[in-house]
């Protein structure tokens, strides 16, 4: 039987007529949601991929006292480290910005506006990020058990102050 034959037999058909209709919109509403939720995903994946990063940002700033008085703790004859690290901000972020130039008859720039970019998710806007910038050190303290000889607390300062990009002068290590 050829195709053309089939399909003029199911239309002839009433009840064969309204199934396949019904078919074809349920395959249609299948169709759209699943490309809904494909596009959907996509953003929300970078999003999420954007707002981790910032996340894991500032745990590295929070979490860095403990994991240097962890370090610390392990060399030969020091003991029960306390760390304080002095910030001199608490870092930044730079938003995505959308720029709207207006050309007079020349092709010159008459004037240029900017606006922050946002992202609309359930009515909620956030500004899209386009870098997050971890705070700067000034000045560290180290409080320790075992610290009594100004060798090591020149070899603690030298150790920290290239741990964190800062001069050894800013690090100050007592006696605990």
């Amino acid at each position: 039987m050829n195709y053309l034959e089939t399909l003029k037999n199911i239309t002839k058909d009433n009840k064969r007529k309204k199934e396949n209709l019904i078919l074809l919109l349920v395959l249609l509403v299948i169709l759209l949601i699943s490309i809904n939720y494909i596009f959907n995903s996509d953003e929300s994946v970078q999003e999420t991929t954007m707002e981790n990063k910032v996340q894991e940002q500032e745990e590295k700033s929070e979490n860095i006292e403990d994991k240097i008085s962890q370090v610390l703790s392990q060399i030969s004859g020091v003991s029960d480290v306390s760390v304080i690290i002095n910030y001199s901000n608490n870092g930044n972020t730079s938003v995505v910005y959308d720029t709207k130039e207006t050309l007079n008859e020349n092709g010159n720039v008459t004037s240029v506006e900017k606006s922050v970019a946002y992202n609309e998710k359930s009515g909620e806007k956030t500004a899209i990020i386009q870098m997050y910038n971890t705070p700067s050190v000034e000045g560290v303290i180290v409080v320790a058990k075992g610290v009594e000889s100004s060798d090591l607390k020149q070899r603690l300062a030298t150790a920290l102050g290239n741990l964190l990009g800062i001069a050894s002068y800013k690090v100050q290590v007592f006696e605990k």
